[in-house]
């Protein structure tokens, strides 16, 4: 089983029913996932009526039932993109003719917001505002994800598939970030990570030193903001930095966990969206160095904890299928041998050139026992992807399976190298 994303704009473009045939019969995908919640975007889309290029569009498309969300600085608002359309509930009206179910993809804490004194966003170790980023770690955000999650549960879905319901690096949230100095991955990670009251309060209760921490991390990153070398990254972690990132990770898990819990409440799925892999593939389709697993804990994701609440999809962006392979058994050892695994793939360049190479992916996600598999992006695909999906998922279909995984499901590594 699996789903192909979509975005608002697509379904108001080509038309709901249009994006409903697309999927089902061209692609021969069971499911659209629409992102009912997002980020500002500059997208190139291929083959939509309205624009080649769409830039901006924040918010959710979806009528919020605005009662439900105790902290009016704190409640989601329409899309432009959306055109005051009910789009989930266009989608849901109309997907049983096409024999099509319906997710929810929602993009959580990464909104793109722009005060720097609305409650809940993201304190760097300098206490500047990312005003584009909400802490879960904060009760009122936490207040919000869950009436979010009650929001999207009150449509006839099937799963909400959550992304970035936990922080983001520094390199990636904002739309024109500029730097003239060399950061090294001890100071990158740092000035991603949030320290605003409820973080600290977080890590001091599992033993933190905080003041402690943040005098080493900000010798750590002041040492490249003069242009020099950063030095050793031993006093970071000789401070609590590990510590620090499991407060996080612990933080997340129970976010995750309510989330979760409020959406079986409505007989919805709920599954974590992983981007600790699709982050190192993304811009290219060529990720190097260790596998997503081995950052996921920069995220405040710790794969054991979330995958003892609910199913993780993983986003392994590359163009090697071999990479995928990897980057599956990576994550397998990270989150235990019972954790529920799906994956994201990307049927178009960057990823994939042939029907050839999006069938290899496929068999190794069946033969390493993923339970689903979607498909990212129709809008930002060209039309002929969705022919490939069809015909890769038939190859695949066919082609026997292999006989033994070496590694699975016990790997204690991957061929990713360190």
């Amino acid at each position: 089983m699996g789903a192909l994303f979509c975005g608002p704009l697509d379904l108001v473009g080509e038309g709901v029913d249009t994006v409903l045939r697309n999927v089902g019969e061209r692609a021969g995908v069971e499911r659209v996932a629409p992102a009912v919640a997002y980020h500002a975007v500059r997208d190139l889309l291929p083959h939509n009526p309205l624009h080649r290029v769409a830039t901006g569009g924040a918010g959710v498309c979806f009528a919020p039932d605005r009662g439900r969300y105790p902290d009016p600085a704190l409640r989601p608002a329409v899309s432009p993109f959306a055109q005051g359309r009910d789009l989930l509930g266009e989608l849901c009206d109309r997907s049983a003719s096409a024999g099509v179910g319906v997710d929810a993809w929602a993009v959580y804490l990464h909104d793109d917001g722009h005060d720097p004194a609305r409650p809940g966003i993201v304190r760097n170790l300098y206490g500047d505002p990312y005003p584009e980023l909400l802490c879960p770690a904060d009760p009122r955000v936490r207040a919000y994800a869950t009436a979010l999650t009650e929001d999207l549960c009150s449509y006839p879905i099937g799963s909400v598939l959550a992304e970035a319901p936990h922080w983001l690096p520094f390199g990636h949230g904002y739309g024109h970030e500029r730097r003239s100095v060399e950061l090294d991955p001890t100071a990158e990670l740092l000035l991603g990570l949030c320290f605003c009251p409820y973080c600290r309060a977080a890590a001091e209760a599992r033993g933190v030193r905080v003041p402690d921490l943040l005098a080493a991390a900000k010798a750590h990153v002041g040492a490249c903001l003069t242009g020099g070398p950063p030095g050793s990254a031993r006093p970071v972690r000789d401070a609590g930095l590990g510590e620090y990132l499991d407060a996080r990770c612990g933080r997340v898990t129970a976010l995750i966990t309510e989330l979760a819990a409020t959406a079986a409440r409505a007989g919805v799925g709920f599954r974590l969206l992983d981007l600790s892999a699709g982050l190192l593939g993304w811009a290219d389709g060529r990720p190097a160095g260790a596998c997503g697993a081995a950052t996921a804990k920069n995220l405040g994701v710790d794969p054991a904890g979330v995958a003892a609440v609910c199913p993780i999809s993983l986003t392994p962006y590359a163009r090697d299928p071999e990479r995928v392979r990897a980057e599956t058994l990576a994550y397998r050892a990270e989150a235990g041998a019972g954790a529920r695994l799906g994956a994201v793939l990307r049927p178009m360049n960057l990823d994939c050139d042939s029907v050839e190479n999006l069938a290899d992916k496929l068999v190794i996600a069946r033969d390493l026992g993923l339970d689903r598999m979607d498909f990212y992006h129709y809008g930002l695909s060209p039309l002929t992807a969705l022919d490939r999906i069809r015909t890769a998922r038939a190859i695949a279909a066919d082609r026997p399976p292999a006989e033994e995984e070496p590694g699975w499901p016990n790997a204690g590594a991957s061929s990713c190298p360190d």
